[in-house]
């Protein structure tokens, strides 16, 4: 741990004591403190001692001053801090930059170096500022005696820089209770009569990452309309007055960068730098202008008329093309920015090139010819020294094949790498590139256009997931820049400002619990009350949808199985199932709320889930009615109806939310595109709003009995005997039969079982039903093996199904362990272990918060460890030892489900386990998966990879599965065990 970092946390953990030990006038489930939201907070009263700064007290509000001298951004977070006051007090406050008045006890702000007013209070030596003083965006807050004449006491808060200044400012209104998100996610301020800060001097260090923001793209989906038509109509497009409204919420999310928004299809969104009031807003807000990875030199490429300046090709038009990124270096050369270099094509593909062009010649054009002209801009116009010039060269898609091909950046350069746009870093620094002197950070992406498929709509990347891939950029010191992909911002308000806060201090993050810090955020913004019931409803909410998301569902890649094959029931209709009751508790929750918390809770957290619900239902009956037509039931067409009353539903919700939801602030912010106006190529995007692919089937007037039975996907035949999967005493599980009408006109059926001890859920009927199969334990025969039948009868028919039951009664059910190998598949979570081991020096497997798509996770700790030799692993090498009964000996299969991430470095040779069977020789097996390979392809849309080998089980009985570290990197999420052979 660097000295920075071991001062970061003291610090840190000082101010959460300093918020317990000094809020002792606050409610009690206030006086808890915050675990991950408490870093920029200070310390806030509701009643204070003589000691404590009054910032509203009976009914007066603290004056607020600042130099004029100070930054443009010191005076906006000044107003806005009189604005805060008010909302949260009702007390007006001023904001002036003239001199206080005697006998006032006001709050001064200001910026070391640049305010007259706090530089003065520096010399006299009645601000201590060393914590501070020299470092980036940090800032003290100090409750001073005497600082002017005629002033008893005043709160001074001092920026290290400008944006600290804002920082400090922004801290102390969301400490009173002013949710950053108070404007755009419409959360109402919590009420105080009084608020005071608690005497002493309180410290913020400087971020742990040193640029952290947001990239703004494909907006055209909301962001744009919304604000052409809505907020910013006067503009018709982004603008001045809603990147203002952007910066502010960066600023209160302690953020400091951003790429704006770029898109030209098929909405056209004007380039950032077109409309010279945007740069200028930038500038008043503090905030970095950067541009995407195919942007370089600040120039959106999209600026560029091919049909006026002839290919965007750098082998034919170097003049043509220089002088265009030339223009925009110089009009930005007085604001602070950081450049992108090198080169992609003009519409995020990959650069133009003569034809034949091998990769190194591209890696070799970049770096000898592209990045030294665009350095020479820098120097011409920016700084003589463009080392002294912030910049970054982004390694995505195909840029990174180059890099890896041997391009050389110049060492001041950072190196932001990206992640595979699904949430996995494809790579992070070696131990040589973390020596370079312009380090690294990550591009990281909440949302998506791409392959191999979109998902620009719901926020469903659960917190711990982002957590664990953001630590390990940490923990491989690439921290110079975070920039997060968040679509149009709206709704990604929660992972936006997860990962910003983790950006912020990220060792605050080191032992994470999602479902503790989802309660700190609820608690802040709606209630601690509900503070626990908001939590469980959004870790529902990502468990569900990280499985599959809603934009991926109608990938076949991703059904969900309805006919119980896979050994484990009515996938589908489980998940419809929990995505109802998930919706049912939310809708709850919604009616009990104060009036002023519903918009907020519903655009937050309501509309996702009922959205993600019916999409779900809109897509999975969808597909329930095309598998009914195939079975001949006539009731393929109600299923049809109700995907289609679903679909109905959610262009109706989606209504709801534009037009009614906050009296309509936010609409055409989702509104779904017309696919009209979308080449084919792009329909994947909107896959969501394409109408509901459903059966339309004829039944024939006469009834008909249809019989389809847990496990088969067919109807059973006529003159054929179904098998149901087999029954053990020991699993105890019941089976289902589908009992169906093939005709429209009625029928009444009838089962029957062959055996007293086989129960269902109903002996007959006059509608399609799901007959439940079970085993009365008590009164079965205790000989090994019983088979029975079950008669069913309806319309002149009859179909038989038969079943097996193994009773078993040489087994003790008490001495059997947790897990079972049963009929088709055993599953087991990567956290149920039955043993752990750690090496020598403590390295081991470790529970890790939310990080896969079950759930918790097991991963290797630290990510820093060496990779060990497969060819002679240590005695010691970290092990975790998983056991299960198997009813049957004989050959299995083993797949080991991980969190898809790519190998850590180029250095690491991939991501290895070694996985064993009852002590046998471990067996190698790699997951890495190159980017656009079938492998990838399939682990994204189910996000997880997966490593199989094969074993035998020489006997019944207990067995044992031994999972060792090879490499550092992996995250297993569960163990998958299925008989490749016979009944078991």
């Amino acid at each position: 741990m660097t000295a920075h970092t071991a001062f970061r946390r003291l610090i840190s953990t000082t101010l959460a004591f300093l918020s317990l030990a000094t809020a002792s006038s606050l409610p009690a489930q206030e006086q808890q403190g915050s675990r991950y939201l408490a870093a920029p907070f200070l310390p806030i009263l509701d009643s204070g001692d003589a000691s404590a700064f009054p910032v509203a007290d009976n009914r007066q509000a603290a004056p607020i001053h600042f130099d004029a001298a100070d930054a443009t951004v010191v005076r906006i977070a000044a107003e806005a801090l009189a604005a805060d006051i008010q909302r949260v007090t009702g007390t007006a406050a001023q904001a002036s930059s003239t001199a206080p008045a005697a006998d006032s006890q006001p709050i001064l702000i200001g910026t070391l170096g640049q305010s007259p007013l706090i530089d003065s209070l520096v010399k006299s030596g009645q601000l201590d500022v060393s914590a501070v003083a020299g470092e980036w965006e940090a800032y003290t807050a100090s409750v001073v005696k005497n600082p002017l004449p005629g002033i008893a006491k005043a709160l001074v808060i001092a920026g290290s820089d400008r944006r600290g200044t804002a920082f400090g400012v922004f801290a102390l209104s969301e400490a009173m209770g002013v949710s950053p998100w108070y404007w755009w996610g419409d959360i109402p301020t919590k009420q105080r009569e009084q608020v005071f800060v608690a005497s002493g001097t309180h410290v913020q260090p400087s971020p742990g990452v040193k640029y952290r923001g947001i990239f703004l793209n494909d907006e055209d989906w909301g962001l744009q309309p919304w604000a052409a038509k809505t907020f910013e109509p006067e503009t018709g497009n982004i603008g001045p007055r809603t990147y203002a409204k952007i910066f502010e919420l960066l600023l209160r999310l302690q953020s400091n960068i951003i790429w704006p928004a770029m898109h030209e299809f098929p909405v056209h969104t004007t380039p950032f730098y077109l409309d010279p009031r945007n740069p200028a807003v930038a500038d008043d807000y503090a905030i970095v202008i950067s541009t995407s990875h195919h942007e370089p030199m600040l120039r959106n490429s999209h600026e560029y008329d091919e049909g006026e300046l002839g290919p965007y090709n750098y082998w034919t038009h170097r003049d043509t093309i220089y002088k265009f990124w030339e223009e925009r270096v110089k009009e930005t050369a007085g604001y602070e920015n950081m450049y992108t270099i090198g080169l992609r094509g003009r519409t995020d593909q990959g650069m133009l090139a003569p034809e034949g062009t091998t990769i190194a010649q591209k890696a070799a054009m970049i770096q000898n010819q592209i990045i030294p002209d665009q350095r020479q801009m820098l120097a011409d116009h920016v700084n003589p020294d463009p080392s002294r010039v912030p910049q970054i060269f982004i390694p995505y898609k195909e840029t990174l094949v180059q890099y890896q091909a041997g391009l050389e950046l110049p060492d001041d350069v950072t190196i932001l790498w990206p992640d595979d746009n699904h949430g996995y870093i494809r790579q992070l620094p070696t131990a040589a590139e973390r020596q370079r002197s312009g380090g690294s950070g990550v591009y990281y992406h909440l949302s998506y256009w791409g392959v191999p498929r979109s998902y620009l709509w719901l926020c469903t990347t659960p917190p711990g997931m982002t957590r664990v891939e953001m630590m390990k950029a940490w923990d491989f010191e690439a921290h110079r820049m975070w920039l997060v992909n968040v679509g149009d911002l709206k709704p990604h308000e929660i992972g936006t400002e997860f990962f910003l806060r983790l950006a912020r201090d990220p060792e605050s993050f080191r032992d994470f619990d999602q479902h503790a810090y989802l309660a700190e955020w609820a608690a802040r913004d709606f209630s601690p009350e509900n503070a626990k019931a908001i939590a469980d409803i959004l870790e529902e909410y990502y468990r569900l949808n990280i499985v599959t998301r809603p934009e991926q569902l109608n990938l076949k890649q991703t059904r969900f199985d309805s006919t119980g094959a896979l050994g484990h029931g009515d996938q589908a209709s489980a998940r419809l199932q929990a995505l109802a009751a998930l919706t049912a508790q939310a809708n709850a929750l919604y009616e009990t709320l104060p009036a002023n918390q519903q918009a907020a809770f519903y655009q937050l957290i309501l509309f996702p889930i009922r959205a993600a619900d019916l999409t779900n239902q809109k897509v999975l009956l969808a597909e329930r009615s095309r598998l009914w037509a195939e079975q001949g039931r006539a009731a393929a067409n109600q299923v049809a109806a109700q995907a289609q009353e679903a679909d109905d539903a959610l262009r109706a919700e989606i209504a709801f939310c534009n037009t009614k939801n906050a009296d309509g602030k936010w609409n055409y912010m989702f509104n779904p595109m017309d696919t009209s106006e979308l080449p084919r190529w792009a329909h994947e995007t909107q896959s969501i709003f394409l109408p509901a692919n459903t059966a339309s089937y004829e039944a024939p007037a006469a009834a008909g009995l249809g019989v389809a039975i847990e496990g088969a996907a067919n109807t059973l035949a006529p003159d054929t005997t179904g098998q149901l999967p087999p029954f053990r005493r020991a699993t105890d599980r019941s089976r289902f039969i589908d009992i169906f009408n093939t005709g429209t006109d009625p029928f009444t059926w009838t089962a029957t079982p062959s055996a007293p001890w086989v129960t269902l859920s109903q002996s007959s009927g006059t509608a399609d039903t799901r007959l439940s199969v079970s085993i009365d334990w008590a009164s079965a025969p205790k000989n090994p093996i019983q088979t029975a039948t079950i008669a069913i009868e309806a319309a002149g028919a009859t179909r038989t199904v038969a079943l097996t039951v193994h009773p078993q009664p040489e087994l003790d059910l008490a001495t059997l362990p947790a897990h079972l190998l049963d009929y088709g598949q055993l599953k087991i979570k990567a956290t149920s272990y039955a043993e752990r081991r750690d090496s020598a020096d403590s390295t081991g497997w470790r529970r890790v918060s939310q990080s896969n798509a079950s759930g918790d996770g097991m991963e290797l700790q630290p990510v820093t460890a060496a990779s060990l030799d497969p060819a002679a692993l240590p005695a010691d090498a970290p092990a975790l030892t998983y056991t299960f009964h198997a009813f049957e000996p004989g050959p299995v299969s083993i797949e080991v489900r991980c969190l898809p991430t790519h190998r850590i470095t180029s250095d690491h040779p991939g991501l290895r386990y070694a996985i064993s069977v009852n002590g046998e020789e471990p067996q190698i097996l790699d997951l890495h998966a190159n980017e656009y390979t079938p492998a990838w392809n399939a682990n994204t849309l189910r996000a997880y990879s997966a490593g199989l080998s094969q074993h035998d089980l020489e006997n019944a009985g207990l067995q044992t599965i031994t999972i060792q570290m090879v490499d550092p990197g992996l995250i297993l999420d569960q163990i998958v065990v299925k008989p490749t052979s016979g009944t078991n």
